[in-house]
């Protein structure tokens, strides 16, 4: 997202000395949307400029892909106390927010006795929904009465430049004219139909649910295609979606299978399982970095005005800010200063000395290095041999990490720096900060390893895998193991023993990229089709610019469709904390209504 000084261009005009109205249009109302709604009505309320607000979303504004209707056996990865739509001044940088509860409060006030409510608990998505759509319906009910909110229950189908600088959205029958445009809509690509080609294998989508797997027979045998959480929640409505049952046995979880089970064989391209989200203490708040800051990288910015090199000029900040978090955390297990450690380390890295100080550490500790492969996307290789059991172990060992906590667990705390410093990493790739090539080989192989490091399911759902696999339900498979009949849309997978089997469904359950011309919206497509926005760098990918190469001074796209030009935009806002979400809401909302935005 690029800021601007520009002021709204329509031509309206003054009736009764008011100044013409500010109209703005928002496109998609899910939880980003919902933000930057929330802060321009909460704003709005310090003056008296009359403001119209156009909302364009078929569906009921709030919930976006949390839908209300969605089963409850579908999880959120993120603890209930780390999500709120109500910023406080810590959210918003200094700036005060609006009152209100955060999702866990929401959920004791509302949902009473349906389950164990804990602040650090995984909750139903669907009661994220609820919690969206009751966001909504509250600014709404505040709102200022010089606002006025209007929700389009359709598609945007067409815009407009206007001559005089605005926009014209089309909603089939029914234009709108806006002066500030603001496009959210979530995730790239809508789903596919089901194949219809000649082959014996047919493709799903994973969502929505159920109705996404409703034609896979209990007699299939079913490729899922990814071990993430789209993968985790197809596995989850083919289970105790269809009946099944899992059950705390004495010899560990065990799965009860209600006989509408399909057989079920997971596969990716790089064969790696993600690590699962560990127990997280209630309201845990985690210390400051003393390496990869903010201020490091707001000075390597500035000495490569022409792009950083993300391996050779930031890595080597992250890693050695997940070492003091390794060896700080072995010494405090031991009976040692955390953070007397953790300063050898921050030494020890000014000095150019880290490699010999952690080596040095482990000897003292008597440990082992920290895995390669916590920051390292080529360290791990998946086996092609014994790949199933491979995956079990793997499975198995990190589930005990989580189990020990982020307090106990050296390994969790490390690869944690992932998620710590996402905001760093943020001010690293945005607007421009790598070149082409680390552009490219950042959200190539450094952004799949943040995700499969800390961006993984609940340790319960691999619990779970290793209950199904244990029950002959579900089987590993390694990618090199998958072929594709380039004639037709047969898929087949080479089981141990030399058996090949033809699937009878394939589900696609990975996240599309959004970074390429095919696989973008359709109303990005028109924009660049219309010469409203360009891409910068020319192949199609966001940053999206006007005819002279600058940002438009009065739209805005956010949210996942522009990952690559920002980076993780996958999330709900949060509070207590630093939040780019709100920030960015807030500074959107500042300039639509023509208010100081600060840097």
């Amino acid at each position: 997202m690029e800021l601007s000084t520009a002021r709204p261009t329509q031509g309206q005009a003054v009736h009764d000395g008011q100044k013409p109205a500010i109209k703005i249009g928002i496109v998609g109302c899910g939880s980003r949307g919902l933000t930057v709604l929330e802060r321009l009505c909460a704003l709005a309320a310090t003056g008296d400029r009359r403001i119209e607000i156009s909302l364009f979303d078929p569906h009921r504004p709030g919930p976006g892909l949390h839908s209300v209707e969605q089963p409850e056996y579908l999880m959120l990865n993120t603890v209930a106390s780390q999500i709120s739509m109500f910023p406080d001044q810590a959210a918003l940088g200094g700036f005060s927010g609006r009152q209100g509860p955060d999702f866990y409060q929401w959920c004791l006030r509302f949902k009473p006795g349906e389950r164990t409510v804990l602040p650090n608990a995984f909750l139903p998505r669907a009661w994220l929904g609820e919690y969206l759509a009751w966001t909504y319906e509250e600014v709404i009910r505040a709102l200022p009465t010089n606002v006025r909110v209007r929700h389009h229950a359709r598609v945007v189908d067409n815009v407009e430049h206007t001559d005089l600088g605005g926009f014209v959205l089309s909603t089939g029958t029914q234009n709108h004219q806006v002066d500030w445009l603001l496009i959210t809509i979530g995730h790239a690509a809508s789903a596919p139909p089901l194949s219809d080609s000649p082959g014996l294998t047919k493709v799903f989508e994973a969502y929505p649910q159920p109705s996404a797997l409703a034609a896979i027979s209990s007699t299939d045998a079913v490729g899922i295609e990814g071990l993430g959480l789209s993968a985790m929640d197809a596995v989850a409505g083919l289970t105790v979606g269809r009946g099944g049952q899992f059950v705390q046995a004495p010899e560990g979880l065990r799965y009860q299978p209600s006989g509408q089970e399909p057989r079920l064989f997971m596969y990716s391209r790089s064969g790696l399982p993600y690590r699962t989200r560990p127990d997280i203490a209630p309201h845990r708040v985690g210390g400051s970095p003393l390496i990869f800051t903010l201020s490091a990288v707001a000075d390597l910015r500035v000495e490569n005005p022409q792009g950083l090199d993300f391996e050779s000029q930031v890595l080597p900040l992250l890693k050695a800010e997940m070492l003091a978090e390794y060896f700080g955390m072995i010494a405090g297990l031991q009976g040692e200063s955390s953070l007397s450690v953790k300063s050898e380390i921050a030494n020890a890295f000014l000095m150019g000395e880290i490699q010999a100080k952690a080596a040095e550490l482990a000897q003292r500790f008597a440990v082992p290095m920290l895995d390669e492969s916590a920051f390292n996307p080529r360290a791990l290789q998946a086996p092609v041999d014994n790949y199933s059991a491979w995956v079990k172990r793997f499975i198995e060992d990190d589930v005990k990490e989580s189990i020990l906590d982020l307090d106990h667990s050296p390994i969790k705390a490390a690869v944690e720096v992932w998620r710590s410093c996402r905001e760093q990493l943020r001010r690293v790739v945005d607007n421009q900060g790598l070149t082409r090539e680390s552009h490219r080989i950042f959200f190539s192989e450094y952004a799949p390893l943040v995700n499969r490091m800390v961006a993984g399911p609940q340790k319960e759902r691999h619990q779970e895998l290793l209950a199904l696999a244990e029950a002959g339900v579900l089987q590993w498979v390694h990618g090199s193991k998958v072929m594709h009949n380039p004639n037709t849309s047969d898929v087949s997978v080479t089981l141990e023993g030399g058996k090949v089997l033809v699937l009878d469904a394939v589900i696609s359950a990975h996240v599309r990229d959004n970074r390429t011309l095919a696989s973008q919206p359709r109303i990005i497509r028109q924009l660049r089709e219309s010469g409203i926005v360009h891409s910068l760098n020319g192949n199609g990918e966001a940053p999206y610019v006007d005819g002279h190469g600058k940002a438009q001074p009065n739209l805005w796209i956010t949210g996942p469709i522009v990952e690559g030009a920002t980076y993780y935009n996958h999330y709900v806002p949060s509070s207590g904390s630093y939040s780019r979400a709100f920030v960015d809401a807030d500074r959107i909302a500042r300039e639509m209504l023509g208010m100081t935005v600060t840097a």
